[in-house]
């Protein structure tokens, strides 16, 4: 059984909305709202959800990029804080913009070992080319700049810089949102590889359901500063019991046969969830929802065994959404490369 690598309990954080000072909790906006939820060891956890949900602001405080204002985060049993710097890592979506552009790609790998005041110089360079070589990159790239990389490259460089500090956990952050469906697939598969030799866990956040479903073994769904629906992959994409995972579901291009099945769940955009709200957040938007689910915030509740979801017509979810529609896309993953 796995071990609990990272466990959030009822984490909060909240942002001033228009004119409104941070001192004060009245208008402020929900960025997370009481976020609850665990990452096992060697296991990857997908992140999904549409854009201003929270992702990001959740990965960021996970990589200690963020102090929340209430809740708490134990890591290995322990109060998460800067003595797990090292252990959580993040890779971010503009590997570009990650990387610094007047340094050369040796130094950047070896940054943090420098900083953390690993071994001598020799070591040092040692562990850079054996890290670069596990990303799937040759020694003659120490001497050169980030600009000079592909866009593949360059995340793999940025994956490498993580790498060589040996973490326990990383946070990716749409890490291949910004690549060609080829280069997604090999990237793909060098991350199910990584995972599987170095045992390491991943926090997934991506708005590709495919990716998330060939990488993950567990999906968080998060809308609007909650968690929605969380559960094995294989029960969510099959079988979803919140409207609103439904209606991600629905917004993925499917073959044209396919897209007779489809039902439309959900009308609308999210809006800022200002602090004093009540109900459940997704209900000017749900198009089954009832004056009950206005007034009442459903709890998280389970619905099968390791699924849970936060909907109070659950039981209705999966079956008013018919039979999956998600097809697996062949592109993402090929076993042969593994």
């Amino acid at each position: 059984m796995k071990n609990k690598l990272l466990e959030l309990k009822s984490v909060s954080l909240f942002y001033p909305g228009p004119g409104r000072a941070r001192e004060s909790r009245n208008g402020m906006i929900r960025a997370l709202d009481n976020v609850s939820l665990q990452i096992q060891t060697s296991e990857a956890l997908g992140l999904v959800g549409e854009s201003g949900c929270g992702k990001t602001t959740l990965g960021k405080i996970v990589a200690g990029l963020l102090q929340p204002d209430s809740g708490r985060l134990l890591f290995l049993g322990k109060p998460h804080g800067g003595g797990c710097r090292r252990e959580i890592q993040m890779v971010f979506q503009d590997s570009q913009g990650s990387l610094n552009p007047r340094m050369k790609i040796g130094k950047l790998v070896e940054e943090g070992l420098i900083v953390g005041k690993a071994g001598k110089s020799a070591d040092r360079r040692r562990i850079v080319l054996e890290t670069l070589s596990s990303v799937g990159l040759a020694e003659d790239c120490l001497n050169r700049y980030s600009h000079e990389f592909s866009g593949g490259q360059r995340q793999r460089i940025s994956l490498a810089r993580t790498l060589v500090l040996q973490p326990k956990l990383l946070v990716l952050d749409e890490p291949v949102s910004s690549l060609d469906v080829t280069v997604q697939a090999q990237l793909i598969n060098l991350l199910a590889l990584l995972k599987r030799e170095r045992k390491i866990s991943y926090l997934f956040i991506s708005h590709n359901l495919a990716v998330v479903r060939q990488i993950c073994e567990r999906v968080a769904v998060m809308y609007m500063g909650k968690i929605v629906e969380i559960g094995p992959a294989s029960a969510v994409f099959s079988s979803p019991k919140h409207f609103y995972t439904a209606m991600l579901l629905d917004s993925q291009l499917l073959p044209e046969s396919s897209q007779k099945n489809k039902i439309i769940c959900a009308t609308g955009e999210p809006r800022p969830i200002i602090n004093g709200h009540s109900g459940c957040r997704f209900y000017t938007r749900c198009v089954h929802a009832v004056q009950y689910c206005r007034h009442v915030p459903p709890p998280l509740q389970e619905v099968g065994y390791g699924h849970r979801s936060a909907c109070h017509l659950q039981g209705n979810a999966g079956s008013r959404y018919g039979e999956s529609v998600y097809s697996e896309p062949s592109f993402c993953y090929n076993k042969n490369y593994l």
